[in-house]
């Protein structure tokens, strides 16, 4: 069917080829003979024109008309002409003196397109005659005005000449009129004769080759491919017992054949395959099943070690805490006495820079026991708070006076402040005192000789959303201070309230974990900073920045983990802030909370 299309298709194709060459050899066989035919009825009227003075004048040259002008001999030879043909001429002007010479609707394009182009010698073209309905060519001359026509068509317009009529005015070189010729076009019914020849012809082909495809297709390719597709069915059953013909044709392998043969070779193939296949996934079977044996063991003997390394972690733990506490006892022994003796005022400057030493290391060594106590619960979840009043003040004055030996020893000047409006609140003194402490010591130890550490507690108050219930908070971002000189970014999307905050710090700190307000204790160093890598894992246990085998400070990596845990302990974050060779600022965060006897007085409208 494709191929008897196809032979339709380049049939149709050539037909409408032919009978595009045939309209346009015809249109220039017509516009050869209409050139002919104006040649030679130009010819008559120049005939006429010239002897104009002969016909119509007598002997003496006096006008005597015998009505014979050059428009009424050619009108007269082409109706003479014409009248035994189909061939139409005739001469028309714009301005006709008589109505049947008026231009028709092609003859007046023609007038149009010669006052456009002055150099156009004619118009022709291909139109449908509308009384007959039948295709006709049309062309059309220009005829100008000469000396000889002003005698009757010259100026002054509207004078009558000899034969009765006003004169047009016109002038040597207009465009007086213009000859028409209208030539009947006989092609469609040559162009039906070749298209009948040709469909006749289109039909005998296809008859023919679609025969010959039919048989040929029905031998070379519909038998084989019928044997393929039975064998590829008997194979998808699994049945491999199918039958193709493989035996080489006469005259040469042809496409067909090959691919019946290669075939033929991938299902054998196939064949041992499948046959292999079911042996290697029995075999691979029992050897799953094995594997899955001997994991089922190696599960249960993993269980048994990770019990034993729970347990053998939990003892640990315990004998970490037992160490820590029994060590804790002989050194907070030798701190006492060391304090004893430093204020002896009768000790020379050796002796008590020796005993400062003693104190100094203590501290350091007892430090480092609490934390390894701090870590140990942390581990089996026994860190609990001893809540009491504390007083910021005296907490920071403790610390400070516990760490300035530390401090005098490295020539770095030491400071602690709690602001005035910084409340009495209920937290687990020792704890706090730990956290600051680990603090205020690491950047001691952090922070060159002759640098400076700066300790200071400050209080946030909540923030009071009923300030914005004007509408002008709602759905917008509103920057609030705080007491400190720290500022937040908070957030509404409606006028009831604060539905998120983002801290300076990038902390969040919604109002729910602190409705009473933060207390926040900053530790500042002008040391040598953190890299910006270290930053995010600084209070992970036993990490340090700038860990190296030659590293020069001291340390095991349990102080900032501590901090972290304890702080958290209390329900507040702890966060860091540092560059490089600049110096850091260690902030704690913890909620505020009033002691007893203030909170049944707090007024709970102030929450958040």
């Amino acid at each position: 069917m494709f191929v008897v299309a196809l032979i339709a298709v380049l049939m149709g194709a050539d037909a409408l080829w032919n009978y595009s060459l045939q309209r346009t050899q015809a249109e220039n066989e017509a516009r050869e003979k209409a050139e002919v035919l104006a040649s030679e009825m130009r010819a008559m009227w120049d005939f006429i024109d010239m002897n104009q003075d002969v016909i119509n004048r007598d002997e003496n040259g006096n006008f005597r008309t015998k009505t014979l002008v050059c428009v009424v001999a050619a009108k007269s030879v082409s109706t003479l002409f014409t009248s035994n043909t189909d061939y139409i001429i005739r001469f028309t002007g714009e301005t006709p003196r008589q109505k049947a010479n008026a231009p028709d609707a092609f003859e007046q394009e023609a007038f149009d397109a010669f006052r456009s182009n002055s150099d156009l010698a004619s118009y022709s073209g291909v139109r449908t005659d509308e009384e007959t309905g039948q295709r006709v060519f049309r062309y059309t001359e220009p005829l100008y005005v000469t000396e000889s026509c002003l005698e009757c068509h010259g100026d002054p317009a509207g004078e009558i000449d000899q034969y009765g009529y006003p004169k047009e005015g016109m002038k040597v070189g207009d465009i007086g009129g213009a000859m028409s010729i209208t030539e009947p076009m006989s092609l469609r019914r040559r162009y039906c004769d070749i298209r009948n020849a040709q469909a006749l012809m289109v039909l005998i082909m296809v008859a023919v080759a679609g025969l010959g495809i039919f048989l040929a297709a029905n031998r070379l390719l519909l038998r084989p491919i019928e044997s393929l597709s039975r064998a590829a069915h008997d194979i998808e059953a699994g049945n491999f017992d199918y039958k193709l013909d493989t035996t080489p044709r006469v005259g040469g392998e042809d496409e067909l054949s090959e691919f019946t043969r290669d075939f033929d070779s991938m299902a054998r193939h196939l064949e041992r395959l499948c046959t292999d296949l079911n042996s290697e996934v029995k075999k691979q079977t029992e050897e799953t099943r094995v594997l899955n044996d001997m994991l089922m063991y190696q599960q249960h003997e993993l269980k048994k070690a990770l019990d034993k390394l729970h347990e053998e972690s939990a003892y640990k733990s315990e004998f970490f805490a037992i160490v820590s506490h029994e060590l804790r006892t002989p050194l907070t022994s030798i701190l006492a006495f060391a304090r004893l003796l430093l204020e002896n005022p009768n000790l020379d400057e050796k002796t008590h820079e020796s005993i400062a030493d003693i104190e100094a290391n203590g501290t350091l060594l007892l430090n480092l026991v609490n934390n390894i106590l701090t870590i140990s619960k942390a581990e089996a979840n026994r860190n609990e708070l001893l809540v009491e009043p504390v007083d910021f003040v005296d907490l920071l004055g403790f610390i400070k006076k516990t760490l300035d030996p530390i401090a005098a020893n490295k020539d770095i000047a030491l400071s602690a402040k709690a602001d005035a409006n910084v409340p009495i609140s209920m937290a687990d003194w020792e704890k706090l005192r730990r956290v600051i402490e680990n603090l205020a010591d690491n950047a001691i130890k952090y922070t060159h000789r002759g640098g400076r550490v700066d300790v200071r507690a400050t209080f946030m108050a909540p923030l009071d959303p009923r300030a914005y219930d004007d509408g002008a908070f709602a759905g917008n971002e509103v920057e609030l201070a705080y007491g400190d000189g720290s500022n937040v970014i908070a957030r509404s999307d409606s006028k009831a309230g604060l539905n998120s905050a983002r801290h300076d710090w990038e902390v969040p700190l919604p109002c729910s974990s602190a409705p009473h307000g933060t207390i926040c204790v900053t530790v500042a160093d002008d040391g040598m900073g953190i890299d910006e890598s270290d930053i995010s894992d600084i209070f992970e246990l036993y990490k340090q920045a700038g860990q190296s085998p030659n590293r020069r400070y001291r340390g095991t990596g349990l102080g900032l983990a501590v901090v972290k845990e304890l702080t958290e302990l209390h329900g507040g974050v702890a966060t860091v802030e540092s560059q490089r060779k600049v110096g850091s600022t260690f902030c704690v965060r913890i909620p505020y909370v009033p002691l007893p006897d203030e909170e049944e007085d707090f007024d709970e409208d102030s929450a958040c």
